[in-house]
């Protein structure tokens, strides 16, 4: 009789291991799927212009998975919108620790950080993007007004050249008023 209450008894540690492991993968697949959910309500309200629901909704959404990089991305956009640069920089900055290979997370925080009056800040966001992604001629243009409005004159027409060369709308415009 010994002997089958000891088997017995690691059968159940065994049972309730394994049951243990599927519920929290269970745990995890329901609150992934939650997530996705909660992240797709927030881009549709952020599509629609309700930037304060869409930050609600990003904010659950990083609760249910807090290293989702997107979702602080996502959800600086709509406070940048909404003209809460700290708030974006600092939700910029959280997505950029989670992922830092993606030159759109730098590109967005050097803009909220030109709209906060961070120039130094925006021309090193703006630096990485290039450094990321040499063809990316908006970065060209962002770290260029910076240059020009410190007074390096310029090198901010060399970024501006850049920038018309990669085909950026309006580039003719900006270089007749900033480089004649």
């Amino acid at each position: 009789m010994k002997n089958y209450y000891l088997y017995n008894s690691k059968s159940k540690k065994i049972k309730s291991t394994s049951l243990l492991i599927i519920l929290i993968f269970l745990t995890h697949i329901v609150l992934s799927q939650n997530a996705e959910i909660v992240f797709n309500t927030a881009f549709e309200k952020y599509e629609a212009g309700d930037f304060k629901g869409a930050i609600e909704n990003y904010t659950k959404c990083i609760a249910l998975e807090p290293n989702l990089a997107e979702a602080y991305h996502n959800r600086a956009m709509a406070k940048t919108n909404l003209k809460d640069f700290k708030g974006a920089i600092l939700d910029h900055d959280k997505a950029i620790a989670i992922d830092s290979t993606k030159a759109d997370y730098f590109y967005n925080r050097g803009r909220a950080k030109y709209f906060y009056n961070d120039l130094m800040g925006c021309l090193i966001d703006n630096s990485i993007v290039i450094e990321m992604n040499p063809n990316f001629g908006l970065a060209y243009l962002n770290r260029g007004l910076v240059r020009v409005t410190i007074g390096n004159k310029k090198v901010g027409c060399e970024d501006f050249m850049k920038a018309k060369e990669l085909n950026v709308a309006n580039m003719q415009a900006i270089l007749d008023e900033y480089c004649k």
